[in-house]
């Protein structure tokens, strides 16, 4: 048996239901209909979300108010005008969106470190980004590379953006192996430090080039030291 949706659990709530524990889909329909039944028989109203004035029963999806004339969106027990329940879908998709996201890089991620620790080959060096053509705000980042270690890491640094939106972004991201990815493609970079700062490999990088100076000035102060202790007993021999 399937569980009650997020939506029918958040509808259940407006209407007065606080017990979930193993309530099943089918089962959340049924109380709905009956606690919207018992609604609509004690006569309760609503106020519209536009004019405030109130209105009776509850709507099924949508409703003209029978006020001010204009369309009120029933969603999950709560009332919207249609520009808010816009954003309503937006940060919903948003939400499911990144968490779908985070979870194909976990796997992705969990699958290359087997790859490489069992057989020493890197199998997805990371993603490709694909900017849809509606998502202006974030075309500076199409054709990039973005490493599969810094998405696992920040799942964000992929798409969708917070400029993304549901009903009109195309953006996408493709796996590929080292030998796919096209000659000249550069790894992604931000503008935002605080952005940039999350990128692992980047820092890594950053420090095994510390590690090098350090070592390679370090050979420096030795060859130094042996070049003059040479010098000086060639002159003691002299004199």
């Amino acid at each position: 048996m399937t569980d009650a949706t997020t939506r029918q659990k958040q509808f259940l709530r407006q209407l007065g239901h606080k017990a979930f524990d193993g309530l099943t889909k089918e089962r959340a329909s049924q109380l709905i209909d009956e606690l919207l039944q018992a609604e609509k028989a004690s006569g309760k109203t609503f106020p519209c979300p536009y004019c405030k004035k109130q209105f009776g029963p509850r709507p099924h999806r949508t409703k003209k108010c029978p006020s001010c004339g204009q369309t009120i969106v029933h969603l999950s027990g709560k009332f919207y005008t249609q520009e808010a329940v816009e954003e309503v879908d937006q940060k919903e998709w948003l939400k499911e969106s990144r968490n779908d996201v985070k979870e194909d890089v976990k796997d992705d991620w969990r699958e290359e470190r087997s790859t490489r620790k069992e057989y020493g080959e890197v199998h997805i060096v990371g993603y490709l980004l694909n900017i849809g053509p509606q998502c202006t705000s974030s075309r500076h980042l199409n054709g990039l590379l973005v490493k599969i270690e810094d998405a696992a890491a920040t799942p964000g640094l992929l798409p969708p953006y917070d400029e993304c939106r549901h009903d009109t972004c195309e953006c996408d991201f493709l796996p590929v192996s080292p030998g796919e990815v096209p000659k000249g493609t550069r790894v992604a970079e931000w503008s935002d430090p605080a952005k940039q700062a999350m990128l692992i490999s980047d820092s890594q990088s950053k420090t095994q080039s510390r590690q090098k100076r350090k070592k390679s000035g370090c050979a420096g102060v030795l060859v130094l030291s042996f070049s003059i202790a040479c010098f000086l007993l060639v002159l003691v021999n002299r004199l």
